[in-house]
């Protein structure tokens, strides 16, 4: 997803509510920007969460202490350090290791006894741990940061190979980790506006990154319009199964009246959540085509680093 300004934090609002929910046992950040910033951010978060539970005192600076301590806050500069903290979390743990060896003695041990020995030994023994180490959720902020530095200090054409294994990579996190990890990429965005003359290459959006309220008037071309567009666009695309777009757009006919005759007058405004890109759909329960949710999209407000509908 992309937003045009970090403010919105629907990233971290994500991962507060399903820590504070116990839907994952731990979380992942992977951030460009300094440490006490995001975890900053985060406290924020896992505040307001627990506020609109009604979890308040005492208990509340003790549930905020435990989601923050399942949460691991790695800082990086480069997509190279993002591929390193990839990479560790295909490493099993010491404790894991020994399990995994110990649980292989035993199997060669039973596999000497008769079979009647075996079952009884697996139904008495104690069930396998269920591993916790791995995120349930992995949140990488400032992406288009990292993105910089590739298609900065290298070819195009290896930039773009770079690109290809991140995503192969993360497809493969989410799908084949124990814990199945929803990998969350927050990017940012860009505006152009402008006559034809002053943007001679504003060529039009691909169809996968034009956000449906950004459309230029009938009988004009898209560069008549504002545009508001993903950084690095189809190379970002490339990595998602879900593209999510949020953007500024005005509250009301009045406040978007006013926008556009600039009278001076004060411009409300809400988050306009939509989606650009949709590869996966819904599954219905049944065998079948999946419904895609392209140019699906939603209004909400942001309050004390909380999203909420915007309506009603």
């Amino acid at each position: 997803m992309q937003t045009r300004v970090d403010r919105m934090q629907l990233g971290l609002q994500t991962l507060a509510h399903s820590l504070c929910d116990g839907r994952v046992a731990k979380g992942l950040v992977v951030t460009p920007k300094p440490r006490n910033v995001m975890l900053a951010r985060l406290k924020d978060a896992v505040k307001a969460e627990l506020k609109s539970q009604g979890v308040g005192g005492d208990a509340a600076k003790t549930k905020l202490r435990e989601c923050l301590e399942r949460v691991m806050l790695s800082c990086v500069f480069d997509l190279d350090g993002l591929w390193e903290v990839l990479a560790d979390l295909n490493k099993p743990g010491e404790e894991e290791e020994a399990e995994e060896e110990e649980r292989q003695v035993e199997e060669i041990q039973d596999s000497q006894d008769d079979e009647d020995e075996a079952l009884s030994l697996g139904d008495n023994g104690q069930p396998p741990k269920q591993q916790t180490t791995q995120p349930g959720i992995i949140v990488v902020t400032h992406f288009s940061s990292l993105l910089t530095g590739v298609f900065t200090h290298r070819e195009r054409s290896a930039a773009h190979s770079v690109m290809e294994l991140l995503g192969s990579h993360l497809r493969d996190l989410s799908r084949n980790l124990s814990s199945s990890p929803l990998i969350m990429l927050l990017n940012s965005t860009s505006s152009s506006s402008g006559p034809p003359t002053a943007q001679p290459k504003n060529a039009p959006l691909d169809a996968t990154l034009r956000s449906i309220f950004h459309t230029p008037p009938p009988g004009q071309g898209s560069h008549t319009t504002r545009r508001i567009k993903p950084n690095y666009g189809i190379v970002f695309s490339q990595l998602l199964d879900l593209h999510l777009l949020c953007t500024r757009i005005p509250r009301t006919m009045q406040d978007a009246e006013a926008a556009v005759q600039r009278l001076g007058e004060e411009v409300r405004t809400v988050w306009a959540v939509e989606v650009l890109q949709d590869e996966i759909g819904v599954w219905k329960g049944t065998r079948g085509a999946r419904r895609g949710r392209e140019q699906l999209w939603t209004a909400v407000d942001v309050e004390q680093a909380r999203v909420k509908p915007a309506f009603g």
